[in-house]
């Protein structure tokens, strides 16, 4: 009889831990990985410059409204977490699901209180690297309608992988889009460009300097939250894009 009092309350913990292990599972629109440079370039004015501005966006109207948005079948919500890279990476916010104004502030409150991660390299791979296993993480308990891992810095990789190795690694298992954001250096943003950003809507941004940073991470994580991508096609490729409907229709119409 002891055994059998045993067995069954060890099976009603085993359900209840079952119940909410279920109940804890996420859906969410996207699931971000924000990838920070912290490397030995960027004094403490910078980082703080650098760490205030992701702390700003999650405070921001504009971007909480897009994170909350249910129209068109979304379901109002992201899952975020923070990783820091110098010659290594660390995860320094594990993913938080954010839903709501009250969420998107206490992950700022987290963003204000995280501790920097000292390492003098810029292991740009490895950042995206970390960034990609914890989103695989994450996503073999939840669901998102898109992956995007949010990369910032203000130097080329020296350090570990390769970022373009990295990112293809990414792009292969479970990351829709890299985007990045190259601070100070248009040469950077090229750099990105080749070597970093990959995937479907993705791009980068340039920000002039740190104090720039902060409206252009706003408009980074906008872009990221909502699944688009910030920067306009020149006029040129929209007068393509337009013969190429163009020709389409014409050979619909041929074939009818």
């Amino acid at each position: 009889m002891p055994n059998t009092i045993l067995k069954s309350v060890a099976l009603s913990v085993g359900l209840a831990f079952g119940s909410l292990t279920a109940a804890s599972a996420a859906t969410v629109d996207t699931v971000l990985s924000l990838v920070i440079d912290v490397s030995g370039s960027i004094d403490s004015t910078e980082y703080n410059l650098q760490m205030k501005g992701y702390e700003d966006a999650f405070r921001d109207s504009g971007i909480q409204n897009a994170i909350t948005d249910t129209s068109d079948g979304r379901n109002g919500s992201i899952a975020v977490n923070l990783i820091q890279f110098g010659t290594t990476a660390s995860q320094r916010i594990g993913f938080t699901l954010i839903d709501s104004a009250a969420a998107a502030n206490a992950f700022a409150d987290l963003i204000s209180n995280v501790s920097r991660f000292n390492s003098n390299s810029t292991g740009v791979g490895e950042g995206i690297e970390l960034a990609s296993t914890t989103i695989s993480s994450w996503l073999q308990n939840n669901s998102a309608g898109r992956a995007v891992i949010d990369v910032s810095g203000d130097g080329t990789n020296n350090a570990g992988v390769s970022p373009s190795v990295a990112r293809d690694a990414a792009l292969a298992a479970d990351v829709d889009a890299i985007n990045a954001i190259a601070i100070q250096s248009t040469t950077l943003q090229a750099y990105f460009d080749n070597n970093v950003v990959g995937g479907t809507n993705s791009f980068s941004l340039f920000a002039s300097d740190f104090d720039a940073f902060d409206s252009a991470i706003k408009r980074k994580l906008k872009a990221e939250i909502t699944g688009t991508n910030p920067i306009p096609l020149p006029a040129g490729a929209w007068l393509l894009l337009s013969g190429i409907g163009g020709l389409a229709a014409l050979r619909r119409r041929k074939k009818a």
